[in-house]
């Protein structure tokens, strides 16, 4: 018996299915492939892909600033030590924390009170008039930020004189390790860093600095109180009155 041999129009016929065949399975999977990587994508990724502008994106909302400091206070009994207000003041003005920079800092005295000296932004401003550089003086008080500034740098004497330092009421002032210059407290810009890390840091123990937008007037009962006076009157307060002991 003969082998039944097909016609060339069936062979061609087969092909054509079989090619028909294969490109819709082809199709499908592409087609399947797409829908799973589409919701993959964002639609930021989607407009950006397909050419469409991609929608503005809606400015962060900004925190409500108050009236500029010209003044701080500190409350000596809350302080507990930390640095925290010397670390940020250096990292503001110097980009790295080194306390040798801050404008402002703390001492422990007698091993049992940590007292911040900070700068009182005398409205009589002794510092400004204490400076001996004529006929104008290396320093001045800013009267619209009420901060004490540089005239000129070149202006200050530096160690060869340093009658600014030996003039402030609180004791405050010191000078820059390397350029012998006196340090002094520009308030960050009116929006002192010393007072936000102390906020963060003091929520137990309660309120260390505060920014005053106000010249004067809170603090002049304590610039005249020099650390070592600040310190006997917060250990009458706040311990036994023992000149060598610890804290207890």
């Amino acid at each position: 018996m003969k082998a039944e041999q097909e016609s060339p129009k069936s062979v061609v016929e087969d092909s054509h299915k079989s090619h028909g065949l294969n490109r819709r399975n082809f199709l499908r999977g592409s087609i399947a492939a797409v829908a799973v990587t589409v919701p993959a994508m964002g639609i930021s990724e989607i407009k950006k892909a397909s050419g469409a502008p991609a929608a503005p994106e809606a400015p962060a909302p900004e925190t409500p600033k108050g009236p500029p400091a010209k003044s701080l206070l500190v409350l000596r009994k809350n302080c507990t030590g930390c640095n925290s207000c010397v670390y940020a003041c250096s990292l503001f003005h110097d980009g790295h924390v080194r306390p040798a920079t801050a404008r402002i800092y703390v001492r422990r005295v007698k091993g049992i009170v940590d007292v911040p000296n900070i700068c009182w932004h005398c409205i009589d401003a002794p510092c400004v008039e204490a400076c001996p550089v004529t006929p104008k003086k290396a320093i001045y008080k800013d009267k619209e930020t009420n901060v004490i500034k540089f005239t000129d740098e070149k202006l200050c004497l530096g160690a060869k004189c340093n009658k600014c330092v030996d003039a402030c009421p609180p004791q405050y002032l010191r000078v820059h390790p390397e350029t012998l210059r006196p340090l002094f407290c520009d308030l960050c810009g009116g929006d002192p860093q010393c007072v936000k890390a102390c906020a963060r840091q003091s929520r137990e123990t309660g309120e260390v600095l505060r920014a005053d937008p106000r010249v004067g007037g809170v603090h002049r009962s304590f610039r005249d109180v020099t650390p070592d006076e600040a310190v006997e009157g917060l250990i009458k307060s706040l311990y036994y009155p023992n000149v060598e002991g610890e804290r207890r």
